[in-house]
């Protein structure tokens, strides 16, 4: 019954060779009004810049953007294909998100907000492991500093498993993290967070009161001046389609390989953007993989 009652509430996609695109999510098909492609790409420079495929992805949304089904496409027919459907109130918050691993059902989760649109709640449902998590948050200001603090209790099961306050600025920047037990008394761990004259997070300390340690972890990349951070709008005589991408990227790269190249940007993003179009090219945070992301946003006629 297990199975039967999953796939019945699996996502579905619905395209005629001249009809508008369709999806169904439980008990509910809806229209596309857009498709949002996007590419992942990883790159090397050597002589000229080469480009290998790493991911891709469709994200269909309803015409009121309240619903969007994110599909992931298998590279090898072997390869399991991985849905992610998400649903949003009426202020654009994330109030619900299932991930489906082919038909079925791995993960659900749901989310609760307060009238300040800040997140109160949420659950997650693994069902591929049989666990579940739970957050409660609640907020107040620290009247000596004027911080705000979020406090989180963290359960496992059912169980709590520890209680958690972060401190943030007068910025919402976050300062320092303090973990408690499930006794919500004994310190595990005090976690400060420090930031360079640009915002960045430069490095963090973490004290644990068992051992009486501080241990030091420092950003790479953290001291890269601002030049290796921006955003600008998509300057190219070329226009982007999904047909001539990756021709389209190419020239890109070629037109910025002065800043892509550059000796003092270890870690670095630009952002080139127009109305219908998102190229970003950055550096991945685990290994520092120099990657390309293609978004293209294709309106559905209706």
């Amino acid at each position: 019954m297990r199975l039967v009652f999953t796939f019945i509430f699996s996502c579905l996609i619905v395209a005629g060779a001249y009809a508008q695109p369709t999806f169904k999510c439980g008990w509910t098909q809806y229209k596309t009004t857009m498709i949002i492609h996007e590419f992942t790409y990883s790159y090397v420079y050597k002589d000229s810049f080469k480009l290998f495929l790493a991911d891709s992805t469709k994200t269909f949304v309803s015409p009121d953007s309240q619903v969007t089904l994110k599909v992931s496409y298998p590279f090898r027919q072997d390869k399991d294909v991985y849905q992610t459907a998400d649903y949003y109130n009426a202020k654009r918050k994330l109030v619900k998100s299932e991930d489906y691993k082919d038909k079925l059902l791995q993960v659900s989760r749901e989310f609760k907000y307060d009238d300040k649109n800040r997140k109160i709640y949420s659950f997650e449902d693994n069902k591929a492991s049989g666990n579940n998590y739970k957050r409660l948050l609640d907020y107040s200001v620290d009247k000596g500093c004027g911080e705000v603090v979020i406090t989180e209790s963290s359960y496992f099961n059912g169980r709590i498993e520890f209680y958690t306050k972060s401190f943030f600025d007068k910025n919402s920047v976050k300062v320092k993290e303090i973990r408690l037990n499930d006794n919500n008394k004994d310190v595990v761990h005090v976690e400060n967070f420090f930031y360079n004259a640009a915002g960045r997070l430069r490095e963090r300390t973490v004290f644990f009161p068992e051992f009486k340690v501080t241990k030091t972890f420092p950003e790479f990349g953290s001291e890269d001046p601002a030049k290796c951070f921006k955003s600008q709008v998509l300057n190219i005589s070329d226009k982007p389609a999904l047909g001539t991408k990756v021709g389209f990227l190419r020239k890109l790269l070629n037109k910025n390989q002065g800043l892509l190249l550059d000796k003092d940007c270890h870690d670095f993003e630009y952002r080139f953007f127009n109305s219908d179009c998102e190229v970003i090219i950055g550096t991945t945070k685990t290994n520092n993989v120099k990657q390309v992301i293609f978004r293209f946003k294709e309106k559905v006629a209706g």
